[in-house]
């Protein structure tokens, strides 16, 4: 049997902690991806805020720990704060006090004895926490970073048990209001439902390669969704002797391929995207007097976030229009997030759509407009009539990250050594990326270390732009039918 239990904390009684933003909805999410592992919901217990009080929880994983067989597989999962107090590691519950830590709170050693004393088979103990200041409140209170040794001793000590941590003692787990959930989160389900072809090692999730795909797709995220370099860096402790096997998908996947869906592994790291320049001059804020900016830094850019406000705010109600009309969408399915910083995303069911304007750094005279669909759940309406209708000149570039880091200077040997006529190719001396174009497709295709990236001369079709990956896959196997990239079928 599976288990699970899910302990969130959106918000706290004391006013001094603030609350971890998307945790409910990142615990829903997981439950959802954990049934279909055979996680059924009347053996998941979910605690969120009011109910995830010290005394709740420790009853409930205490009695749910009782219950567990030897065959029995647990997953616990808490998104909240965490800390050293007097050099042992804590988590912070809904009823924390300041004034009383050592009773308003639950030590991770605790945690760890329940463990020791249950007959699972395998416990998996996902902590999606980062440091909190405390020390805000009206009196300060020495806390200090978790203790990362207690981690590690207690998880390489046994084949039993492995932890999984959104990032390491001192950091702090970022959340994407794009994404509107937990960066760290995120990747971790996109792995659970089979959207990670890095993560597996066959049609099994094994712990050394779903940290491998947390570390790289969490560092990838942070580039994209924040101007200011971040740092988070996921962790994992146990399974030091060999690799655990978390999950097996075969059944999983093995129904997605039967839905005979050609399209249904370009869920994920997906996006269609494209960049237009525009003078400064002619965005709408810009006003007689102004002065065009002469460098690209934080005041320019601010400056012209300003001057594009509004357009920025039309481009999203006018999307939220068309989409909510194309595909009948009734207003709990939708959603704009207006950010005011020159950036703003259209959330649906089904994909987001975002905008942002950023100065032009090789031209501080011009912005760039950046339009993307990314966060693809169901690939379907892509190719759909209604997608068309909105969407039909907006991008003239699909992009997508291969699975699995590609050796450039190697696939170049390769496809000069296939010498295949429909290729053509070029690349630049350090073999950081290679342009190739392919007999009977239009783009151009970048390839890059981790990623693929087809560009068309002008805005085409949505559904000509993720075809073309079809088109791309058949061209790039060799005459005996061995891949030039590792490009793997889910």
């Amino acid at each position: 049997m599976n288990l699970a239990i899910l302990i969130v904390l959106e918000k706290y009684a004391h006013p001094s902690l603030e609350g971890v933003a998307f945790a409910n909805r990142n615990g829903e999410r997981l439950l959802e991806s954990l049934g279909q592992h055979g996680f059924v919901a009347e053996d998941c217990i979910v605690l969120a805020d009011e109910q995830a009080t010290k005394a709740a929880i420790e009853s409930r994983v205490r009695r749910a720990i009782k219950s567990c067989l030897e065959e029995d597989v647990l997953f616990v999962y808490y998104a909240g704060h965490s800390f050293a107090w007097q050099s042992t590691n804590r988590v912070a519950t809904f009823d924390t006090d300041l004034a009383d830590l050592d009773h308003t709170t639950i030590s991770l050693s605790w945690l760890h004895q329940q463990f020791k004393d249950s007959d699972c088979k395998k416990i998996v103990l996902l902590l999606d926490t980062g440091e909190k200041a405390l020390t805000e409140s009206s009196t300060p209170i020495p806390i200090e970073s978790c203790k990362e040794a207690e981690l590690t001793s207690f998880y390489d000590s046994s084949d039993r048990f492995i932890c999984f941590s959104s990032c390491k003692p001192g950091e702090v787990s970022h959340v994407s209001r794009k994404l509107q959930s937990g960066i760290w989160l995120n990747h971790l389900v996109e792995a659970l439902d089979g959207n990670a072809a890095g993560a597996l090692d066959g049609t099994r999730i094994t712990s050394d390669k779903l940290q491998t795909h947390l570390n790289q797709s969490v560092t990838r995220t942070l580039a994209t969704t924040y101007s200011t370099k971040k740092r988070q860096t996921p962790s994992c402790y146990g399974a030091s002797n060999e690799p655990m096997v978390l999950l097996d998908l075969e059944e999983l996947l093995s129904d997605r391929k039967a839905s005979k869906n050609p399209f249904a592994l370009l869920i994920g790291d997906v996006a269609l995207w494209s960049r237009r320049s525009m003078s400064v001059k002619n965005l709408s804020g810009f006003k007689k007097g102004h002065s065009l900016p002469d460098r690209a830094n934080h005041s320019s850019q601010t400056f012209v976030t300003s001057l594009a406000k509004d357009q920025v705010t039309e481009d999203l109600k006018n999307v939220f229009q068309a989409l909510k009309s194309a595909f009948k969408l009734k207003r709990a399915d939708i959603e704009v997030s207006d950010q005011g910083d020159g950036t703003g995303t259209v959330i649906t069911p089904h994909f987001n759509y975002s905008v942002s304007v950023q100065l032009d750094p090789e031209d501080p005279s011009c912005v760039i407009w950046s339009r993307t669909i990314d966060a693809i759940k169901d690939p379907k309406p892509l190719f759909s009539t209604a997608f068309a209708s909105v969407f039909q000149t907006f991008f003239d570039t699909v992009e997508f990250a291969l699975p699995n880091a590609i050796e450039i200077g190697d696939l170049i040997d390769s496809i000069e050594e296939a010498d295949d006529a429909r290729i053509g190719l070029e690349y630049d001396p350090e073999t950081t990326y290679c342009i190739l174009s392919v007999a009977g497709i239009e783009g151009r295709i970048r390839i890059t270390k981790r990623a693929m990236r087809i560009e068309y001369p002008k805005a085409e079709a949505p559904k000509l732009l993720l075809s073309s990956f079809l088109a791309i896959r058949t061209a790039f196997l060799s005459p005996d039918g061995i891949d030039l990239i590792a490009i793997e079928e889910l």
